[in-house]
């Protein structure tokens, strides 16, 4: 039996989202590796496992409106009657209409206008299905710093859904832990839009998983909104990560900033797609966008696919890629400071992780001398 298949038994469609969800990802079906966007995607596995979703809770919070979606279908229908109808159109992901369709683990948070809050949200995955859906509202000249901690043991299936709306001036900053485990698989799936004067931080640290993928899709729909994205990737043994990023420039002045470093250790593989879109309207947009691998093993694989679509003129935009082993100059220079090559590797590392990241985490994962990472 399919993945689908096998989870059929578990739908509650008991709102027309999710039927409708439901019947979208049965037309469209699950995606195989013929899939551009899945290209590099280690699939078949998922596909063919059998999991029972289960359901988590999120701690209350006191600050601010943090309801179950289903009380927030009572109080601000209207709200997300608009969210999943335009997304649900837009959604080519097969998964976050999984996600759509299953979820019963669902938090909605609004923030007033001018508000500023800390919120913390930990994840303790360790067997069958987990599917949040997680629908955030930022108010006008409101300001977030959201950390979100995932960790993982033995053989599960996580696959959430963050939305994120900015309104006019608001500040997101937002932090995310994921120490996956290899034999899990998780796909994570972001939609955010930005309006006038909104500007989000993100950034990413992962170890890996499995099979481990990101789609993040955010839209500059307001003049002056900025967005940065950043991620740091240290996958070892076999695991994989891949990366799959549209950004979509509609007004002008705005500004997004990517970079994503992936340093690859035993026989992990890794992908990264970044799609910049630069509407005709959207002119005097700036747009960066970098993805750096370092191999650490011979074994290791990175694929890289950057790429501009762009209809305005008055553009400043970048993007590049990089895909290197550690050279050999460097290596003969710390060893003929008495280090051994593992910790030569080490060292380099370290210093290709230090421009997005710093401290005890990294080190941990960058422990290669214990002989499978090299």
């Amino acid at each position: 039996m399919t993945l689908l298949e096998t989870l059929k038994p578990h739908l509650r469609l008991d709102s027309p989202w999710k039927k409708k969800s439901w019947e979208s990802l049965e037309k469209m079906g699950l995606p195989t590796k013929k899939w551009d966007s899945f290209k590099y995607v280690s699939l078949k596995s998922l596909c063919e496992s059998s999991f029972t979703p289960l359901i988590g809770k999120f701690l209350k919070e006191e600050e601010i409106i943090a309801l179950s979606l289903q009380e927030a279908m009572r109080s601000y229908g209207a709200l997300l009657h608009k969210s999943f109808t335009e997304n649900l159109a837009a959604e080519t992901n097969p998964f976050a209409l999984l996600n759509a369709a299953l979820s019963e683990e669902g938090q909605f948070i609004y923030l007033p206008p001018g508000k500023t809050v800390e919120l913390t949200w930990d994840f303790s995955l360790n067997e069958g299905m987990r599917v949040p859906k997680m629908e955030v509202f930022v108010g006008k000249g409101a300001s977030l710093i959201l950390s979100i901690k995932c960790i993982g043991k033995g053989n599960y299936f996580y696959n959430p859904y963050l939305q994120l709306t900015l309104d006019v001036g608001a500040n997101v900053v937002v932090n995310e832990h994921l120490e996956h485990s290899s034999d899990g698989f998780a796909m994570h799936t972001l939609r955010t839009r930005l309006k006038r004067d909104a500007n989000l931080k993100f950034f990413t640290f992962s170890k890996g998983a499995r099979c481990e993928r990101h789609d993040l899709q955010v839209i500059l729909s307001g003049e002056n909104s900025a967005v940065d994205l950043k991620g740091l990737s240290l996958p070892s043994g076999k695991d994989e990560i891949h990366q799959f990023i549209t950004i979509k420039h509609e007004a002008p002045n705005t500004c997004s900033s990517q970079h994503y470093k992936t340093a690859l250790m035993g026989r992990s593989r890794s992908s990264f797609e970044g799609k910049i879109y630069v509407e005709k309207e959207a002119q005097k947009t700036k747009a960066y966008q970098l993805n750096n691998n370092l191999l650490l093993s011979p074994r290791a694989k990175a694929m890289s696919k950057p790429n501009l679509e762009i209809y305005a003129d008055d553009v400043k935009a970048s993007h590049g890629a990089t895909c290197s082993q550690p050279k050999e100059d460097e290596l003969f220079y710390l060893r003929s400071r008495g280090l051994s090559v593992n910790s030569a590797k080490w060292h380099l590392a370290r210093g290709f992780c230090q421009e997005l990241m710093k401290g005890e985490v990294v080190d941990r994962f960058l422990n290669i001398k214990g002989g499978d990472s090299v």
